[in-house]
């Protein structure tokens, strides 16, 4: 199934199992939805019912999406900490995915095969395992591609499970349950570690064309069981078993012609041992029989060659034996085959992606193939060794006992099949539960990490929302501050201004007045001034009248005398003037100065709450400080608390007492974040120890 990424509607195909998607951008891919009745926020996903949405996201499951229609906020919603940046999702069904598989010739315990047709179910379990371990790079998984991954995993349990049965046992009713629950324990174990669930086996049908044999002994007996068991050999593909194959079938027409003799009256002819081992080298011209095949009959006609009768049954019981020897033989390299063709399937999955536990996971397989190796050599001793012990049973009894313990030794062997496989199973699954445990350690790492992610964004976008009111707040203060101080200098000055007018218009008045009038309304010393003034000029009226009548000299004398008085009155006069607008523009001055200081202290915030943050230190001052803007504010970092608005003064002394070092995050007006302490010039000469009384600018 091809999803576009445009369409809004998300749904898994009966032919398909699983789907991948790649969504580069949550955002953007909704943005790209088409509109519902041209809403804005109309823009809707659809998950159709019957399928649910596993989201990915960098490696951890973040989260499942079921079945129903979605906006952008109600999508995020399902998800645990999504990044919305690049996100896999995987589209699978949420009912159990049922599968139909058949398997030929599969031998029981008496090497009678069946063919099993069977529907099992399965569902994803674990959507990571399923992506590393089975998925793949495939962006679709079909049914049939899943089943031809896993249908040798099943066969290799359904035909372990078989085997070690009888075949009585398989025809009852109830062996499909005690099949479904071996197949939980072995296939469901291995499908385990691909990210699913084995559900149940739904059904079994067993096929078997037994010959209608009701007696499970005698020629026909052997005969089927020889025939089906080299039908199912013939199924799997091996060279080794290939070759056994055609050499069983060529020692056929020999042994159906060694019974053929025994049972005619042929046999009575022969006297010798010499004569019979002629016999059968005229049989087997071809040499296919064995020598210790030829051997074991010539000893058999030696230990029964008195009795006719007894010498045809012993013979035939030694055909018998010899076959069952080779059956034995075959069925343990078909084993094999089965069993190894499986492991090389697990070995191929297991490359599907490359880490250190699908390392591991291999190394364990190939252990296992070692292993089955060893444990081929060893069972086909074990046939050897029950051969002799029968032929050791036929020689010194008269009936069938041989059989007995031929099915004993088939026994102790599925006995050791499942001591075997228990171990193997408890291998697995220690591997799967050291690698789950792995997995899951890391996911919950990343989820921890991603939960202090988020909760640091978190934090930082509610201070830097705080920081930004507060920032606002102080930008207010400063310029309703500013625009106050603009505003009363204004004010002052347009008082200055009026007063100066006043003072000039008055200057101009006075000096249209007469010298009385000045004296009249002058104060106290401005009119002593002004009656020497007066004085003086009588004098000099007295003294231009006196020099009319006075010799020269005398004239000159007075004038210079007039002149040095004159001089003395007007610099006298000048002072007086001069003290009178100094007086004056102090007075204007201690106006403006205490009009300054009262905005100042309106400006400044109230003190800080005990407890909330720690007062500077008491420490001796470096001097009187500068008075410093009134809109400039400053706020400082300690023990995670912001100070109130402080004075540049106030943060020296903080860097005085040590409680503020270089590295201490700082703020004032007009800053654009915060910084540290050490890279704001006005504090820089702090802590290189300047001079005291003198910060920097």
């Amino acid at each position: 199934m091809a999803v576009n990424l445009q369409h809004d509607r998300w749904s898994v195909s009966d032919s398909d199992f699983a789907v991948r998607i790649m969504v580069p951008d949550l955002k953007g891919f909704f943005g790209n939805l088409p509109l519902i009745g041209g809403v804005t926020k109309g823009r809707s996903l659809v998950i159709e019912p019957g399928t649910r949405a596993l989201v990915i996201d960098e490696g951890v499951l973040v989260g499942e999406v079921p079945a129903g229609s979605y906006t952008m906020e109600s999508f995020v919603e399902r998800l645990q900490f999504c990044r919305n940046k690049q996100t896999t999702i995987f589209l699978t069904r949420c009912e159990e995915v049922p599968i139909e598989s058949y398997l030929g010739g599969v031998p029981c315990l008496d090497n009678v095969s069946f063919d099993v047709s069977y529907r099992w179910t399965i569902q994803v379990s674990d959507i990571v395992s399923f992506m590393h371990n089975l998925m793949g790079a495939r962006d679709v998984l079909t049914l049939q591609e899943l089943e031809q991954l896993l249908t040798p995993l099943m066969s290799q349990a359904l035909y372990s499970a078989i085997g070690r049965t009888s075949f009585d046992e398989v025809r009852k009713p109830d062996f499909v349950d005690k099949l479904a629950q071996q197949l939980q324990e072995t296939a469901g174990l291995k499908i385990q570690r691909y990210g699913l669930l084995f559900i149940d086996l739904q059904t079994a049908n067993f096929g078997c064309d037994d010959g209608g044999i009701a007696e499970r002994t005698g020629e026909l007996w052997l005969q089927t069981r020889e025939t089906q068991l080299l039908r199912a050999a013939t199924q799997v593909e091996s060279e080794q078993l290939s070759a056994k194959l055609d050499d069983i079938r060529s020692k056929v027409p020999v042994r159906k012609a060694l019974r053929d003799a025994v049972t005619s009256d042929q046999l009575n002819k022969i006297q010798t041992a010499e004569n019979f081992a002629n016999s059968i080298a005229e049989i087997d011209k071809g040499k296919l029989l064995r020598k210790e095949e030829r051997e074991s009959l010539i000893t058999a006609y030696e230990e029964r060659k008195g009795d006719r009768q007894q010498l045809r049954e012993h013979l035939l019981a030694t055909i018998d034996i010899q076959r069952e020897q080779e059956l034995g033989e075959l069925r343990v390299d078909l084993d094999y085959a089965v069993q190894m063709r499986s492991l090389e399937k697990e070995l191929e999955l297991s490359r599907l992606s490359r880490n250190q536990d699908n390392e591991k996971w291999q190394h364990e397989i190939q252990r296992e193939k070692d292993e089955a190796t060893h444990r081929r050599e060893q069972k086909l001793g074990s046939v050897k060794a029950a051969i002799e012990r029968a032929r050791e049973v036929r020689r010194q009894s008269r009936d069938d006992k041989w059989e007995a313990v031929l099915h004993e030794q088939k026994l102790e062997d599925v006995r050791g099949d499942l001591e075997l496989t228990r171990a193997e199973r408890k291998t697995r699954i220690v591997l799967m539960q050291s690698e789950l445990n792995s997995r899951l350690q890391s996911d919950k790492l990343e989820m921890q990490k991603r939960q202090q992610e988020w909760d640091l964004e978190f934090k930082q976008k509610q201070s830097g929302s705080q920081l930004d009111r507060l920032q606002r707040v102080q930008e207010m203060n400063a310029q309703f501050a500013e625009r106050q101080h603009r505003m009363q200098t204004e004010m002052e000055n347009l008082k200055a201004d009026g007063a100066s007018k006043r003072e000039l218009d008055r200057i101009q008045v006075m000096s249209s007045l007469s010298t009385e009038a000045l004296i009249a309304t002058a104060g106290t010393q401005n009119a002593a001034l002004l009656a020497d003034l007066k004085k003086h000029e009588a004098s000099q009226e007295a003294a231009k009248v006196q020099a009319t009548a006075n010799p020269t000299a005398q004239l000159n004398e007075e004038r210079l005398r007039m002149y040095e008085r004159m001089n003395e009155t007007e610099r006298t006069k000048a002072d007086a003037i001069a003290e009178a607008y100094k007086m004056a523009m102090q007075a204007q001055h201690s106006s403006v100065n205490q009009m300054i200081g009262g905005l100042s202290h309106a400006a400044t915030p109230p003190a800080p709450i005990a407890g909330a943050f720690p007062p500077p230190m008491a420490a001796q001052p470096w001097g009187t400080l500068p008075p410093m803007p009134v809109s400039e504010t400053w706020h400082v970092s300690l023990n995670g608390q912001q100070s109130p608005p402080l004075q540049i003064a106030q943060v020296q002394q903080y860097i005085q007492n040590g409680q503020v070092n270089a590295a201490t995050m700082v703020w004032k007006t007009g800053l654009p974040s915060w910084v540290q302490a050490g890279q704001v010039p006005q504090l820089t000469a702090f802590f290189n120890g300047g001079p005291p009384g003198r910060p920097p600018a």
